[in-house]
């Protein structure tokens, strides 16, 4: 006879090859022998498919095939796209970037330009060019729109103050305030601070009316569209520009094959991969099995383009009809399909079983009423949207099973509740199941009661005995520990073994754990050596850190032609990477206190990790985009001795993306002899402009040796007293390569620092526009020599 651990194995097999019928299979896959079949005839014939999980769900099949419209705009995927296209932004999704020109004029300004198309003159255009990473965006609206909501309440407040009501009733919301309000609420500072932020804000989002939802914050929803990017970044920068509406369906299966494979592919695997694949465990594989044996259902994600193809149909309703019998995912150990489909899924989620009951005890388990509830987490593909789309297909077919949920005074009572199949749960324990059902049925948990317990009879019933002795026990459970974290963890890799060190010492775990991050080629201006770089990579980790990383054996290597990868050991025994700290691990349990210790110290500090070392290349010049770093942080530190340009940059450090270098010279027309309506017209002129950064330019880009110029990031003429003032702002940003930036350092700390040198250039470049120049040569560098002759010209 069998015994338990034999059955399972046996299980397991048979469930990899079982369809749905009356008919035991001829061949499994593996032979199995006529005793062996005898062992499994008592679960063939419980496999009854009416008995499975969802049958009314299902309409009785065993598969369903819906729609997955990623980009349509009732998806949180198309409403993000859809937000940039209606405020009028252009989208570099790959950079992360978005970027706008806006118009800038006022009132006075269109009524001066209509005044001079009327009489046959053109338009004079002021537009603001907008340029910044998407994260950045939602933060800066969100920082502006608190600011501005700030004053709004003290305007709600003055008007409760004085009892005003006007004709909508309260004063209480934006949408009632009336600027009469505003000026009479706010002092004349608050009041300037008010129209500057609107400004602002009209730049960002110049259609308020279709940025959100009706009567939404504008706060609010930056800061959610935030987090939505920062959860979503990586896929939509690498995928928004590949998706339709059309490109992806949804296979929704309780098939058990299809259920107990959860993890068995190429580029889905989790803890519940079977032992075969290497990356699981047989504790976790039990619960596969346990769902697949009733309890559970899978909503798998595939390329409709590859389920029309296999399945020879034109639309996936009549596809759904192909793939009801036999298994229709690829296995690489059994390429041919027993049912001539074979599909790779992208993504996938589990929908859990549970029962809710009538009365507090019951007879029989299969008594209560069914819910298939959506788990939280996707494997494989993170496409947004997934987890909504499954959760509102089931919320819609179960409205009658949802609708009657029990109840005790007027809240739902979970301690009616079960959850069958395996034990693992993504969303964990009462709270995370008493989560997903409020996902799914859209009740507030606070309307919830008791909590909703676990039934795990099915696994518990497939549990086997330890067979191999302490040893063998120990070496499989490291073997399942590694090969567990080092599936979930994105950066980090742990190997593992058991040593015997005899009857006196006993068994040791030794342990090594690594990080590892991986660069394209492309990202360097030159490739360093391993040696002393990689050391140095992580002696900056280690300076902020302390010594979490044995920073002697990190490396830097190319992989192949593309790409780059730099990792480094880490230092299991420092403490505040294991609490327990002095690297010793002395059975299986300590290995996993361990790894879970490096999976919240270690692996969710990655991205952190990983700008230290990208911030060290490029100050030490290996990275493109170094140069911009050493400028940023010295303009933020105030190391750059500018004495004639006011310097500044939009963040700190490593967060900087563009940085400014503004100067203001001031012409007097009785000086200069020129009317000052002349003047300005000469000043404002699209030639004066270009002839001014030119001339500006012209030393630093000869010091330099280059021929970029430096984009224009403002320039205003303006009135003061009788003089009319010229302001020019330059700019550089993190994309812009090391030279520009050599540039522009070299304008603001070269021969243009200086007050004499910038007087000479822009009298020089007034007199050229206004075609009274003296014969001088092009300006080159601008020496004492010139500055004599301009000084000589202006008397």
């Amino acid at each position: 006879m069998l015994n338990d651990e034999q059955i399972l194995l046996k299980t397991a097999q048979l469930l990899e090859n079982f369809d749905i019928s009356n008919k035991k299979p001829d061949k499994l896959l593996r032979e199995l022998d006529e005793i062996e079949l005898e062992a499994l005839d008592g679960i063939l014939d419980d496999m009854k498919g009416e008995d499975l999980a969802f049958n009314g769900l299902f309409d009785g099949k065993m598969r369903k095939v819906i729609d997955f419209p990623t980009m349509d705009t009732s998806t949180e995927l198309g409403q993000f796209g859809e937000f940039f296209k209606k405020q009028d932004f252009t989208m570099d999704w790959e950079k992360g970037m978005l970027s706008a020109e806006r118009d800038i004029r006022n009132s006075d300004d269109l009524l001066g330009d209509l005044i001079r198309v009327d009489r046959g003159g053109q338009e004079e255009k002021k537009t603001k060019k907008i340029q910044m990473k998407i994260g950045k965006y939602f933060a800066k609206v969100a920082e502006l729109s608190s600011k501005k909501d700030a004053l709004y309440q003290k305007v709600f407040d003055y008007m409760a103050k004085i009892d005003y009501t006007g004709a909508e009733g309260k004063i209480d919301r934006p949408s009632r305030v009336k600027t009469k309000m505003v000026k009479a609420a706010l002092d004349e500072k608050e009041f300037e601070n008010y129209n500057r932020i609107s400004t602002q804000i009209g730049l960002y989002i110049p259609n308020p009316g279709v940025a959100g939802p009706a009567g939404y914050n504008l706060a609010d929803l930056a800061t959610k569209m935030a987090k939505y990017w920062q959860t979503n970044a990586g896929y939509i920068k690498k995928e928004i520009n590949k998706l339709d509406n059309e490109k992806y369906s949804i296979i929704i299966t309780r098939h058990p094959i299809d259920v107990m494979r959860m993890s068995d592919f190429e580029k889905i695997t989790s803890c519940h991969s079977p032992p075969s694949r290497g990356g699981g465990t047989v504790e976790y594989y039990k619960c596969a099995v346990a769902e697949a044996m009733g309890h559970g259902a899978l909503a798998y994600v595939v390329k409709t383009e590859d389920l029309l193809y296999e399945t020879n149909t034109s639309n996936i309703e009549s596809a759904e009809q192909e793939i009801q019998e036999g298994e229709v995912f690829y296995d690489d150990e059994r390429p041919e399909s027993t049912s001539g489909v074979s599909l790779e899924p992208v993504s996938r989620t589990r929908l859990r079983q549970m029962r809710y009951y009538d009365t507090d005890t019951f007879k029989r388990w299969d008594d209560g009423t069914e819910l298939a509830v959506p788990e939280d987490r996707v494997y494989g593909q993170a496409i947004p949207g997934l987890g909504d789309r499954i959760t509102n297909w089931a919320r819609e077919n179960q409205e009658e099973a949802i609708r009657d949920m029990p109840e005790t005074g007027e809240m739902v009572n979970l301690n009616r509740f079960w959850i069958f199949g395996g034990h693992y749960e993504d969303t964990a324990g009462a709270s995370g199941r008493k989560l997903l059902l409020s996902t799914l049925t859209d009740i507030d948990e606070m309307h919830f009661t008791g909590d909703i317990r676990q039934n795990r009879e099915t696994e518990d019933a497939l549990d086997a005995n330890a067979i191999s002795g302490m040893e063998g026990r120990y070496r499989q459970e490291i073997e399942e520990i590694s090969n567990h974290w080092n599936h979930r963890w994105a950066n980090t890799h742990i190997e593992a073994e058991l040593e015997d060190h005899g009857e006196e010492m006993g068994f040791y775990v030794n342990a090594r754990a690594s990080m590892q991050w991986k660069w394209g080629l492309d990202e360097f201006t030159k490739l360093p050596n391993s040696y002393p770089t990689g050391m140095h990579a992580f002696d900056s980790i280690n300076e902020i850190w302390g010594d979490i990383f044995d920073s002697n054996d990190g490396f830097i290597n190319s992989d192949d032609t593309k790409n780059v990868r730099i990792g480094c050991t880490i230092n299991i025994g420092h403490p505040d990477v294991w609490s327990q700290g002095d690297g010793a691990l002395y059975d299986p349990e300590q290995l996993r206190q361990l790894c879970a210790e490096l999976d919240t110290e270690m692996d969710d500090k990655r991205d952190a990790f990983q700008a230290t070392i990208e911030e060290f290349l490029k100050r030490e010049g290996w990275m493109e985009g170094g140069e911009y770093l050493k400028l940023a942080m010295e303009i933020e530190d105030g190391d750059i001795t500018s004495y004639e340009w006011d310097l500044e940059t939009d963040g700190n450090y490593s967060d900087s993306y563009e940085s400014y270098a503004s100067y203001s010279f001031e012409y007097n027309p009785e000086a200069v002899g020129i009317s000052y309506e002349v003047l300005v017209k000469l000043l404002e002129s699209r030639e004066y402009k270009m002839l001014l950064r030119a001339n500006l330019l012209a030393a630093p880009r000869i010091e330099v040796g280059t021929e970029y110029y430096l984009d224009i990031a403002h320039y205003t003429v303006t009135q003061s007293g009788q003089e009319a003032v010229v302001q020019i702002q330059f700019k550089i940003n993190a994309d812009d390569p090391d030279e520009r930036v050599g540039l522009f350092r070299d304008l603001a700390e070269g021969d243009m620092d200086d007050e004499d040198n910038l007087r000479a250039v822009f009298e020089k470049t007034l007199s050229e526009i206004n075609g009274e120049a003296m014969s001088v040569d092009p300006i080159g560098d601008i020496s004492e020599q010139l500055v004599g002759n301009w000084r000589r010209f202006i008397s």
